[in-house]
């Protein structure tokens, strides 16, 4: 199975690139050739601390193990158990305010997609399965030729609102997170293309389809020689235009060539 993934982001407008609290996982655009390809975004909140850190760890955790497609509770308790050491060195190698101090005790909390492609039992690389989880509002659509296969979690623009289940660092938060883990599972064939997004542009994507209109033509042209403007020239302005609203935007474009 080959498989090649190219991330795309951009912070809110007026940020600048440290403050974009989103997170992917591969980093960097990759090519390759293997049976199992994991990959992943999250979407860390803004209002609680150290958020970016957050989706960081679980975009790692969920692309650390091809086996693995649950959010495991126990492995879960340990990426929060770290995030929080981490978060105590920061917070004491400078004096903060006690709100400050406070809202990191409080922990931070981030929507999760994460996708693993498998390749079929006899390893020709024309097709096999998949198998996606979520909590919160990050989606994935898959895209065969011209027509939609799916749309998880989330399948229309209604769906999205200000108040998604999200994973919490701080596990007193999470006591019934298990009710709100969404999977999915599909099957895959060569061409396909896999779209995963963080709300806001998952959102617009979303609206477009439902106004007859073929958003995954812009996603198939970004960083070609077709591609009418740079991803972050584009997303400022579907902004000007009211078309997204201001947040991290994260896209990871998932090609089986």
């Amino acid at each position: 199975m080959k498989v090649y993934a190219q991330p795309f982001w951009a912070p809110k407008q007026g940020n600048v690139d440290r403050e974009y609290e989103d997170a992917f996982w591969p980093r960097k655009s990759r090519e390759r050739n293997t049976i199992c390809f994991r990959c992943a975004v999250a979407d860390g909140a803004t209002e609680t601390s150290y958020s970016r850190l957050w989706a960081t760890q679980l975009v790692r955790y969920l692309c650390s193990n091809c086996p693995a497609t649950a959010l495991d509770p126990d492995r879960l308790r340990k990426l929060q158990q770290r995030w929080c050491k981490l978060v105590h060195r920061l917070v004491h190698r400078r004096p903060l305010p006690w709100y400050a101090e406070e809202k990191a005790r409080q922990g931070a909390f981030a929507s999760i997609l994460g996708l693993v492609f498998r390749d079929d039992v006899d390893r020709k690389g024309s097709g096999g399965p998949w198998q996606a989880v979520a909590v919160g509002d990050s989606c994935l659509v898959q895209v065969r030729g011209e027509e939609i296969q799916a749309r998880f979690p989330l399948a229309a623009s209604q769906d999205f609102d200000n108040r998604p289940h999200l994973l919490s660092s701080n596990p007193t938060h999470n006591s019934r997170i298990v009710d709100h883990v969404r999977t999915k599972d599909g099957a895959w064939q060569v061409g396909d293309a896999f779209y995963l997004m963080t709300d806001a542009l998952a959102c617009w994507f979303m609206r477009e389809t439902e106004e007859g209109r073929t958003p995954w033509h812009v996603f198939r042209e970004l960083d070609t020689s077709d591609a009418e403007k740079p991803f972050r020239k584009w997303v400022e302005t579907l902004r000007t235009g009211g078309a997204i609203r201001n947040d991290d935007v994260t896209l990871l474009r998932v090609d089986i060539p």
